[in-house]
């Protein structure tokens, strides 16, 4: 009786198809967001007196978008993060972030966080990939001294994460790649993809392009922008388009946040650039096969953090509006197939014991 009901019109909504109403980022600006953040609900007024209400994303189902944790070393202990600005996004525009503990222990037990479904990765910032997954290609083109140059300034991007690694290559590979499920890359997310599918990366942009532009700066860690050079006709203009107001067609510039000493190198087959540092350092890319967030794929790889420049520009807060309803969508049609398959069998164990009697 409970299958029946199930699948009758006024059945309860656990298959129902029905994703989350996203939030529009032109109407809200970061006081509503903190509303939202601290959850209070009903309706908040802004600093320009537009009206939001919060409970748009409380309702209907809620995509599932697993985020592996940073470890930190507090007070002499190791503790397990994921900042605020992501998951934040992810519940103002209707995802449900689940977060997957970087322990020894959960890469045996991966399966059980990936049970309920995945309609969302999102991968981000992070120590330097581990050379086990060669994301140098054959060798890095530096000798000793210079290597150590680069790992004594920067000495907590070149300690290595094997385990986070191994989760977040399980995922991309075994939910991103062979099912196609949504991902958003930011910073070290972006180069893990592209090393996942036969990118490359440089050790340090520095030290072997010689570059002048700063992609980092530890004296001024969040305030820091440097220019990109935002290709028209992609994603990326289209989040922007304000910025393109009368050049459409014409590359524009965005000033944007910059916390890394690697970088692409070798972009991997089938991934298509989106914008580009003044010293040619590709900042962005999509896979434009797997670029359709109506219809639930969305692939793609930021070097910045548009998480951390909500203030900067509206088009930021569209990449997560993108990210999350590519995922919404997926899971509608993850319910649809489930649907399927029940009904599928329902109908062929009716048809056994109908053959059964005669």
């Amino acid at each position: 009786m409970w299958i029946v009901h199930l699948l009758s019109s006024s059945a309860p909504q656990l298959f129902s198809p029905s994703a989350p109403q996203p939030l529009n980022p032109s109407d809200l600006d970061r006081s509503a967001l903190t509303a939202l953040k601290f959850g209070q609900p009903g309706t908040h007024e802004d600093s320009r007196g537009l009206q939001t209400d919060s409970s748009e994303s409380l309702g209907g189902v809620w995509p599932r978008v697993l985020v592996v944790s940073r470890r930190h070393l507090r007070k002499g202990k190791y503790v397990d993060f994921v900042g605020e600005y992501h998951i934040d996004l992810i519940q103002d525009f209707g995802g449900c972030p689940i977060i997957v503990p970087r322990t020894v222990r959960t890469v045996e037990q991966l399966d059980a966080y990936t049970f309920g479904g995945v309609d969302g990765v999102l991968v981000m910032e992070g120590q330097d990939i581990s050379d086990r997954y060669n994301p140098y290609g054959t060798e890095v083109n530096l000798q000793t001294e210079e290597l150590e140059k680069v790992k004594s300034k920067h000495s907590s991007d070149v300690e290595k994460d094997d385990v986070k690694d191994s989760l977040e290559m399980a995922l991309i590979k075994q939910k991103v790649l062979e099912e196609g499920v949504p991902y958003l890359g930011l910073c070290r997310g972006s180069q893990m993809l592209n090393v996942a599918m036969g990118g490359t990366l440089y050790f340090d942009v520095v030290a072997e392009t010689g570059t002048t532009v700063k992609h980092i700066d530890y004296d001024n860690y969040d305030g820091h922008r440097h220019p990109i050079s935002v290709l028209p006709n992609t994603p990326l203009s289209e989040w922007f388009h304000e910025e393109f107001s009368g050049r459409e067609n014409e590359s524009i510039e965005l000033s944007v946040n910059s916390y890394h000493h690697q970088g692409i190198k070798k972009l991997a087959p089938g991934l298509e650039p989106l914008c580009h540092s003044l010293d040619g350092l590709l900042e962005g890319y999509y896979d434009p096969k797997f670029f359709d967030p109506e219809n639930g794929r969305f692939r793609v790889g930021l070097q910045w953090h548009p998480e951390r420049m909500m203030d900067d520009y509206v088009g930021c807060a569209r990449v997560y509006q993108d990210f999350i309803r590519a995922a919404s969508r997926h899971k509608e049609l993850r319910m649809q197939r489930a649907r399927g398959r029940l009904v599928s069998g329902m109908g062929s164990r009716a048809e056994t014991q109908q053959q059964m009697v005669r």
